[in-house]
C-alpha cells in the first residue's frame, strides 16, 4: 500500500511543516512573544524542507512502482533533510516491510507515531503491518483508532483491509461486517463487492453471495474469481441456465484461468 497525499503539492507542503510551525507559538495559545502568530504560507518553508517533500514524492512513485531499493534511497534522504517528517517515517516503514526487515518496519512506524501520534493514515500502515505479522488484536486496535479519526478520509480503505485482515485471523464473522460496512459506503468498489460475496458464502449465506455477485457482474467487474464464486453460488441456490451463462463468460473470457480448471473438474467444494 502506498501512503497518498493529494493533489496539491504546495498545500502538502505547509501540512508537513504546520506543527513545527505551531510549536513556536508560546504555550500552544497561538501567540508568538507578545504578538499573534501569523498564518504559515509558502515563505515559512525551509528550502530543506521544500527539498524532503520532494524526496518523499519520489520515494512513493518509486514505492508504487516497486522499486523498493531506490524508494529507500530516497525516504533516507527525506529524513535526513526534515528529522520530523513522520510521513518519511511511515513510508519507510512500509518499504522496510516489503524488504522482510520487519523489525526495521516496525521501528520506522513506532517513530512516526511518536510524532504524529492521532494520523490516522499512519495508524492505518501500522495496522497493515501487524495484521502481515499476524498480530491480530494489536491491528485490530489500530485499525480502530484510524477509524475513530475525526476527518478521516480513507475509511473505506480502512474498513476493507480491517475485512481482509480478519478473515485472514478466521473471525469470519467480524469480517464480513468491516466488509460490509465497506460496501456501504461504496456500494461500486469491486473489492469491497466481491470480498463481501466470498465472505457470506464462506458463512453460509449463499442467497446473500449471489445477490452480491449479481451486482458486481451487473457493473461489469467480472473476474475469474468472482464468475467462479458465482457458479458455486448459483449451484446452490439458483438456477441451471444461470450457471451455464457464468460458466460460458469463465469459459470465453478468462480460459487460461486456475478457476475454469476447477469447474472443468466439477471442483465445486475445493
Amino acid at each position: 500500500m502506498t501512503v497518498r497525499y493529494g493533489a496539491s503539492p504546495l498545500a502538502l507542503v505547509l501540512v508537513l511543516v504546520l506543527s513545527a510551525i505551531l510549536m513556536a507559538c508560546a504555550g500552544g495559545t497561538g501567540r508568538v512573544g507578545a504578538g499573534v502568530a501569523d498564518l504559515p504560507t509558502e515563505s515559512d518553508i525551509t528550502p530543506d524542507q521544500r527539498r524532503a517533500f520532494l524526496r518523499l514524492e519520489l520515494a512513493s512513485g518509486y514505492f508504487a512502482n516497486g522499486q523498493n531499493a531506490v524508494a529507500l534511497d530516497e525516504v533516507k534522504q527525506a529524513i535526513a533533510l526534515n528529522p520530523q517528517s513522520a510521513d518519511a517515517y511511515s513510508l519507510r516503514g512500509l518499504i522496510y516491510n516489503r524488504l522482510g526487515e520487519p523489525e526495521l518496519a516496525e521501528d520506522s512506524f513506532k517513530r512516526a507515531l511518536a510524532m504524529k501520534p492521532n494520523a490516522a493514515a499512519i495508524q492505518h500502515n501500522y495496522g497493515v503491518f501487524l495484521c502481515q505479522q499476524s498480530r491480530w488484536a494489536e491491528s485490530q486496535m489500530w485499525f480502530g483508532k484510524a477509524l475513530a479519526a475525526p476527518g478521516y478520509g480513507e475509511r473505506l480503505k480502512t474498513w476493507t483491509t480491517q475485512g481482509l485482515c480478519q478473515r485472514k485471523a478466521g473471525a469470519l464473522a467480524d469480517a464480513r461486517d468491516s466488509m460490509l460496512r465497506a460496501f456501504e459506503m461504496d456500494p461500486a468498489n469491486p473489492t469491497a463487492g466481491y470480498y463481501l460475496a466470498l465472505l457470506m458464502a464462506e458463512t453460509g449465506e449463499w442467497s446473500r453471495s449471489q445477490f452480491y455477485l449479481r451486482r458486481l457482474h451487473a457493473s461489469g467487474a467480472l473476474t475469474p474469481e468472482s464468475l467462479w464464486l458465482a457458479i458455486k453460488a448459483e449451484r446452490r441456490v439458483g438456477d441451471a441456465n444461470t450457471l451455464a451463462v457464468l460458466a460460458t463468460q469463465l469459459r470465453t473470457q478468462f480460459p487460461k484461468s486456475p478457476e475454469l480448471q476447477l469447474y472443468e473438474r466439477k471442483a465445486f467444494d475445493e
